[in-house]
Formats: C-alpha cells, structure tokens, sequence
C-alpha cells in the first residue's frame, strides 16, 4: 500500500513538474568519472543549442548557498555516501524551473542503479 500511495504521489508530481517545464525533451548523459561527459554535453551545448545541467555543479552551488538541501548533502559527501536519489532529483528539478529550456542535457545521474 505504502508503494502504491508513493507511486501516485510521484505520478501527480510529474504532471505538475511537466506543467511547470512545459515538457521539454531531457537527455542523461550517462558514463564513468572522467569519461568525456562533459566535454560532449558542451560539443552539444554549442552545435544544438541544448541546456547542459551538470548535478555535480548542483549539488556544489547548493553547498555552497548553506541551504537546508545543501548541508544535508555535504554531510553525506564527506561520509562518502551517493546523495539519495529523491534530494538529488529535488535540486535537478529546482535547476530545471530556473533554466526553462526546451532541450536538456543533465550529466552525472543517475549515478545507480535504482536511480
């Protein structure tokens, strides 16, 4: 029951996202610590004109601001953890309303499996 509840609240939060973003088409771009990722999200960046959102920038700048997000999540950096998947979407989607763009390239998640 606790699955079924948590999937239809995740359901009804996708939709308000989706008006909020106005769907828009979001690539991960997906590899290995120093793979090039980033390096072909900026090829990407200038040839297609997409928005390139790295979550390790993210999660940076939200420690840095000194947010509630922010500490939790230095915290669990420093303990060497994987910030949990629901903060991580938390800031991606924070980033995404503040950047409104019709074509997204997020690099560094998912970072797991059950991401």
């Amino acid at each position: 029951n606790i699955t079924v509840n948590k999937q239809i609240k995740m359901h009804s939060e996708v939709k308000d996202i989706k008006k909020l973003l106005g769907d828009p088409k979001i690539t991960f771009v997906l590899g290995g610590p120093a793979s090039g990722k980033g390096t072909q999200c900026e090829k990407l960046v200038e040839e297609f004109g997409y928005t390139h959102i790295s979550t390790g920038d993210l999660m940076r700048a939200e420690m840095n601001k000194g947010s509630k997000e922010g500490e939790r999540i230095r915290k669990i950096v420093a303990d060497g953890g994987l910030v949990p998947y629901e903060l991580t979407v938390q800031v991606l989607v924070n980033a995404l309303i503040a950047k409104p763009s019709k074509n997204y390239l997020i690099d560094g998640f998912p970072r797991a499996v059950d991401q």
